[in-house]
């Protein structure tokens, strides 16, 4: 392994031209995680430089913790992520530090773990840990008008196989004792936040895709929306798709605006008309003058007007 820090100038502001980063390519487009804090208070921008094994999984021993797949043999140590349950034939991938040897051969392990796709074969993998501590946050840039924010990032990026980008709260050091890095990732509620026009979003961890252009808020996620009558809400979840530049909330979504309350399953926000559509069976409105259900409703974000696309289903209060 090769493991590079690199340090450079920042402003606060997370809008510097020398800001270190981090880019990958979507469709001719950039993605790009931007560390944004001075070098006097935090210095971690680190570059691991690994190898990936992709393919059936030949031995593993747990109780010796050695593990072979065809030629290349591996060892691991307390802090390698293993999958407890992996035996003989199971596709398998390995990430692994050729630099370090065990003194018979066998490479160090990092991870092993099932994978699901039909890929195989040796690839090399990118590893770069980026940690703005507080007040400072590190940005991941989708578009202009997209962003998200958190204090910890890992983005990897292995060429002809994946590339993701991960953001959490935590924090990462240096030991110097043991000349390495050390990262803590937790899931914190509110830690990871998401903007997009006048939309934002607050949840617990972010996962980007870049294959599928997919960005996934884990909750419990709050939800609110600038305007003339400021749209506040909450979800289990949501994903922000880079391509289309919409954002789905899923999982007792509920909607509040003013005296009206709106509730669904999921709720589609497309910010550059200014409208979501809810699905759900039923979505329920509810303001003073009455209520209005359907399975599925168009809600203008801006005026609080709603029209039932289908199952209209409506009551309204007489005026006193």
């Amino acid at each position: 392994m090769i493991l590079a820090a690199l340090v450079f100038a920042a402003k606060p502001s997370g809008s510097c031209d020398n800001c270190p980063r981090v880019e990958l390519e979507r469709k001719g487009k950039p993605i790009i995680a931007v560390k944004t804090s001075p070098d006097d208070v935090s210095d971690v921008f680190v570059i691991e430089y690994l190898d990936v094994q992709i393919g059936p999984l030949d031995e593993i021993d747990y109780k010796a913790l050695t593990a072979s797949m065809g030629e290349i043999k591996f060892w691991w140590n307390g802090r390698s992520k293993i999958c407890q349950d992996c035996g003989h034939g199971d596709l398998v991938k390995a990430v692994y530090n050729p630099d370090i040897s065990d003194g018979s051969g066998r490479y160090y392990l990092l991870e092993l773990q099932r994978y699901g796709k039909n890929d195989s074969g040796h690839f090399q993998l990118q590893k770069f840990i980026i940690y703005d501590p507080k007040p400072y946050r590190t940005q991941v840039r989708f578009a202009d008008d997209a962003m998200a924010f958190g204090h910890l990032a890992q983005v990897e990026r292995v060429k002809g196989l994946y590339q993701k980008i991960l953001l959490a709260e935590g924090a990462a050091k240096y030991l110097p004792d043991e000349d390495r890095f050390t990262v803590a990732l937790r899931d914190s509620p509110g830690a990871v936040e998401i903007d997009q026009g006048k939309s934002r979003a607050f949840g617990a961890r972010l996962l980007y895709d870049n294959d599928s252009g997919l960005a996934k808020l884990t909750g419990p996620v709050t939800f609110s929306r600038d305007g003339d009558e400021k749209v506040s809400g909450s979800a289990a979840a949501l994903s922000y798709q880079v391509d289309d530049k919409t954002l789905t909330l899923t999982g007792n979504v509920v909607l509040k605006q003013g005296k009206r309350t709106t509730t669904a399953s999921s709720a589609l926000i497309v910010e550059a008309s200014g409208y979501a559509y809810l699905y759900g069976d039923p979505v329920l409105s509810r303001s003073d003058s009455g209520e209005v259900k359907g399975k599925e409703l168009m809600y203008n974000l801006d005026s609080g007007d709603i029209l039932v696309l289908q199952g209209v289903n409506a009551v309204f209060e007489d005026a006193p």
